[in-house]
C-alpha cells in the first residue's frame, strides 16, 4: 500500500513542479499528520525531495471483502499556486481504456476524465474540482466512480464522501 500512495504523491508532485513553488501554509492551522483519519478519508503526506516540506493528500481505497485486492483509490489535494484541488483516481489494470472514467456525486451530472497511464499499481486519471464540483463533493453523501471492464461493460464502485469536507479542511 505504500508504494500505491508513493506512485500517487509522485503524480501530484511532478505536477507541483511545472505549477511552481508551494504556496504558504497557514499559520494558524496546524500541519496535516500522516494516518489522521476524518471518518472514510485518511491522510497521507510525503515530503518533497526539492524542498523543504511535505505534500499531503486525503485518500481513500475501496477493496474487495473477499482477498482484499483494492479495486480503486480517490486520492485530493492541493497543488502549488492552483487554488482548486485536484483529483486523481487509481482503477485496476485490465481495464478499457478508451471509454475514460466518471465521477458522479448524488444526482448530480457526472465529471468525465480520461485515463492517462497504468502503471504496475493501477491506471491512473485526474481532474481538477473546480467550484462547482467541489461544492457537490462537500455537500454530497455518495459519488459513483465508473470504469469500463475489458468489454467495455460499465462497472460502477460507490465511494463514501462522509469525511471528505473535514478532511480536505485540514490540508489547509
Amino acid at each position: 500500500m505504500r508504494r500505491q500512495a508513493s506512485v500517487s504523491v509522485v503524480i501530484m508532485t511532478a505536477a507541483m513542479l511545472v505549477l511552481g513553488p508551494a504556496r504558504a501554509a497557514a499559520a494558524d492551522r496546524p500541519a496535516p499528520k500522516e494516518g489522521d483519519t476524518f471518518d472514510n478519508w485518511t491522510i497521507h503526506c510525503e515530503p518533497v525531495k526539492a524542498e523543504q516540506r511535505s505534500q499531503c493528500f486525503i485518500f481513500q481505497d475501496l477493496v474487495l471483502r473477499e482477498g482484499g485486492q483494492r479495486v480503486l483509490r480517490v486520492s485530493i489535494g492541493y497543488l502549488p499556486d492552483l487554488e482548486e484541488p485536484i483529483a486523481l483516481v487509481t482503477l485496476p489494470l485490465g481495464i478499457s481504456l478508451p471509454p475514460g472514467a466518471a465521477v458522479q456525486i448524488d444526482d448530480n451530472p457526472p465529471t468525465r476524465f480520461g485515463i492517462e497511464r497504468c502503471e504496475p499499481n493501477g491506471c491512473q486519471g485526474g481532474f481538477k474540482l473546480a467550484p462547482a464540483n467541489l461544492e457537490q463533493f462537500k455537500k454530497g453523501t455518495e459519488a459513483q466512480v465508473t470504469f469500463h471492464d475489458p468489454s467495455r461493460q460499465p462497472v460502477t464502485v460507490p465511494l463514501s464522501l462522509k469525511g471528505f469536507s473535514a478532511g480536505l479542511r485540514a490540508l489547509r
